[in-house]
């Protein structure tokens, strides 16, 4: 009777659960399906220059695009770049690098007031200055021969050159000046915010900066690790400046307004589209940024991309010419309008920053529900598939970490049994070596030791375990152990004074410790480890110090009501102290604030990748390029899965020492009669019953931890939520893009409680527990 309904209320029996298994990858592999192609053109056109000279460099001034290059040519623009007319120029040397000041129009009706000023700089000192409102170039040639490599505007009238040698001059009055720029370096570039604030770039990583309009220059540390040639700079706004090398980086500096001024600090920025690596491996020559985050960079070989996120994913353009031609200067007009000049006098412009153009296609219609999912699903398995990975890692470190933690818990060793049982380790540790130096020493002088000689110095020695408690030798350690705890916070004390903390700013001591010097300074642990260190000894060292022949309980009497407190010392579980701690770390901290602490703060991903990349340089086997490719190629996804596999571990640490505590202790006591240690236990008898035990707890664990992994969009890294959000950028649908988000959660986190009830009922342990029947 009992199967019969049993078979009425579950038709399918166990078998039902795989059904439900295999329902549910069919819904993940229809999904996956191939997208629709659209067919694109390039976004840029081609105009006649009417010449076949080299072009180096162009300039807008808001009205009218004047284009340089080689035998002093000059065009002109009135257009934005679709038609040329060639100017009579005074120049004959090759113009290289230009500049303008913007016009200036009326506010109310938008008339031309007066147009912005022109320099141009280029070989021997070549040098001509456009003022405003004129249509003659004046010559205002420097007499040194200096190449000049970059020229920048202060005013209509003021300009700042650099070269080679670190050479800077700066034109103004009518005049030139030499300035010191204090450096031997070739310097490439120079870039002004306004009449006062600028940078100049050169080889070998070289930046300088200025607040004076270029009278005096201040080196500024580049990026860790960047040795390349810093070609190009845009100043662009009081919050933003951007650069680029010939090897191909991006080089980014942030400021705020009320905090850090940009120029102070520069990073490389990971490029996402490019593996998160900091370089696109090709040659770059030009960089022109038009917003923020939006900014367009051109090189040789008919190179040209854009970027619309600040360098996270730069997107390389159709070239519209047939052969390749190298791309020597780009200039964005606008957000939308720019032009692209290059040798064999090509000029390329574009009004849509130079965005390729699907035809031949109808437009996606994001209204349409179903061609939004077409569009969108793509970007959501790519983010799903980037969940799985971290998910998956951080759930096999989490497990580790769970496992090991829960042990040292669970550890019964206490200082008491330490004392008891390793009383005289220092004794041994020093007699044992002495011991064999002898008998090597007098078995080739006068043979073997006697039998009876060497099982009286194996008694001695083993007295040294047995014997009654020595409280000298005890406290003379618990000396030792004092004075170099003592030794070790000493010498951190001229840190934590350089700190300049006062009351309870002291609670933020270890961070300073370990970075004293900021975002500017080196992040070390070992000064922390080293106070850590000499608190624990000097606390040891007092406890053994202060030992009597038996280990009593301690009371200490509070100065208020008059209050007992009584604690065993010798009662304290080291390795569980451990745990404890690390489990409270992490348990009592947000995983927000983790992933943020371990990317930026800690920049983990960072401090794994280079050494692991190092270690494997050179390696041609499979599993090398595999490890490369797939785990060290994205600092984030390193990050990430340390973020989540830590935080995890201190969850299932808790989870695997409630299992291991609800293990009879006859278990346990079994195992050690019968001549296993305590790990020989726990490994064969406790943790195998324990581990079945904790798989429900264990599960609703990882569906959190999957859950819990879109908090990785926070530092970068390409998960889920984050194509869900940049889908929504796109397309504007924000119901849409979330339900679809939602849902694919759901159907990997089913399908993983499925196949973890499939687990469980397969590892129950027969009649343990209440089943419900089942």
């Amino acid at each position: 009777m009992s199967g019969g309904n049993s078979r009425l209320l579950h038709p399918t029996g166990k078998s039902g659960n795989r059904y439900v298994v295999i329902l549910s990858f069919l819904i993940l592999a229809t999904l996956i399906t191939p997208i629709q192609g659209v067919e694109y053109r390039s976004g840029w056109d081609v105009a006649d220059s009417g010449t076949d000279a080299d072009l180096f460099t162009a300039s807008y001034d808001g009205e009218s695009v004047f284009a340089f290059g080689a035998g002093g040519v000059i065009l002109q623009s009135d257009d934005k770049g679709s038609t040329w007319v060639q100017l009579s120029s005074p120049a004959t040397a090759d113009l290289r690098r230009s500049d303008s000041t913007e016009a200036v129009y009326d506010p109310f009706t938008g008339d031309l007031r007066e147009k912005g000023a022109f320099a141009v700089v280029g070989d021997g000192g070549a040098a001509y200055l456009l003022a405003v409102g004129s249509d003659t170039w004046q010559n205002i040639s420097l007499e040194s021969a200096v190449d000049f490599r970059g020229v920048a505007m202060t005013s209509a009238t003021s300009l700042v050159t650099v070269g080679p040698s670190g050479a800077i001059w700066q034109y103004q009055s009518e005049a030139w000046t030499q300035r010191d720029s204090g450096i031997a370096s070739d310097l490439n570039d120079i870039s002004f915010l306004d009449g006062s604030s600028g940078f100049a770039v050169g080889d070998n990583g070289m930046i300088l900066a200025t607040d004076d309009g270029g009278q005096s220059w201040e080196y500024r540390e580049a990026p860790e690790g960047l040795v390349a040639n810093i070609v190009a700079v845009d100043y662009y706004s009081a919050i933003r400046a951007y650069a680029i090398t010939d090897e191909g980086h991006i080089v980014k500096s942030v400021g705020t307004p009320t905090g850090t001024a940009v120029g102070f600090v520069w990073e490389l920025v990971e490029i996402e589209s490019e593996g998160r690596n900091t370089s696109l491996g090709l040659e770059l020559s030009s960089i022109d940024v038009s917003s923020v985050n939006k900014f367009l960079v051109a090189g040789p070989s008919g190179y040209v991309a854009l970027s619309l996120d600040g360098g996270n994913i730069i997107t390389p353009q159709m070239n519209p010419l047939p052969n390749v031609t190298d791309f020597n200067h780009v200039s964005t007009l606008n957000l939308f309008d720019a032009v692209l000049v290059g040798d064999g006098g090509v000029i390329l412009y574009s009004e849509n920053a130079g965005e390729d153009e699907s035809i031949g296609f109808q437009v996606v219609d994001f209204s349409d529900f179903g061609q939004f999912v077409d569009y969108s699903k793509g970007m959501l398995i790519d983010g799903l598939i980037a969940t799985i990975k971290i998910v998956v890692f951080g759930i096999m470190l989490g497990f580790f970490l769970g496992i090991t933690l829960s042990m040292m818990k669970t550890a019964p060793t206490t200082l008491k049994e330490i004392a008891q049982l390793n009383r005289y380790a220092l004794v041994r540790l020093l007699l044992l070596p002495i011991c064999a130096i002898e008998a090597v020493t007098i078995g080739l002088v006068n043979g073997p030791m006697p039998a009876t000689r060497e099982a009286g110095r194996l008694r001695t020695l083993s007295a040294t375990s047995t014997g009654p408690l020595n409280t000298v030798a005890l406290r003379v350690f618990g000396l030792g152990m004092l004075g170099y705890g003592t030794k070790l916070l000493l010498a951190v004390v001229p840190v934590v004074r350089a700190l300049n903390l006062d009351g309870w700013d002291y609670i933020y001591a270890p961070i300073g410790i370990i970075n004293p010097e900021g975002v500017t300074g080196p992040i070390s642990f070992v000064p922390f480890l080293r106070v850590l260190l000499g608190i624990a000894l000097i606390l040891l060292g007092l406890l053994f110090m202060t030992s009597k022949e038996s280990f009593p309980k301690r009371e200490v009497r509070l100065p208020f009501r008059g209050i007992t407190v009584k604690w065993n010392p010798w009662g304290v579980r080291p390795l569980n102290a451990v745990a404890t701690v690390y489990t409270d770390i992490f348990r009592n901290t947000p995983l927000l604030v983790q992933f943020l602490f371990i990317h930026f703060g800690l920049q983990l991903g960072k401090l794994v990748q280079g050494p692991a990349e190092a270690m494997l340089a050179g390696s041609t086997s499979f599993l090398a390029e595999f490890i490369i490719d797939e785990f060290l190629s994205d600092r984030a996804y390193i990050s990430a899965i340390f973020a989540l596999g830590l935080n995890s571990g201190a969850y299932q640490c808790e989870t695997i020492r409630g299992a291991i505590a609800a293990i009879p202790s006859g278990q346990m006591e079994a195992g050690r009669s019968i001549g296993l240690n305590y790990m020989q236990t726990m490994r064969r008898v406790i943790m195998p019953q324990a581990i079945r035990i904790c798989i429900p707890p264990m599960g609703n664990e990882m569906v959190n931890l999957v859950l819990n992994s879109s908090l990785a969009m926070v530092i970068g890294y390409a998960e889920l939520t984050r194509k869900g959000k940049l889908a929504i950028a796109i397309t504007w649908q924000v119901f849409w893009g979330w339900g679809m988000v939602l849902i694919s959660y759901f159907i990997v986190t089913w399908t993983l409680a499925l196949l973890l009830r499939y687990l469980e009922n397969k590892t129950r342990i027969p009649g343990l527990g209440i089943s419900g029947g089942a």
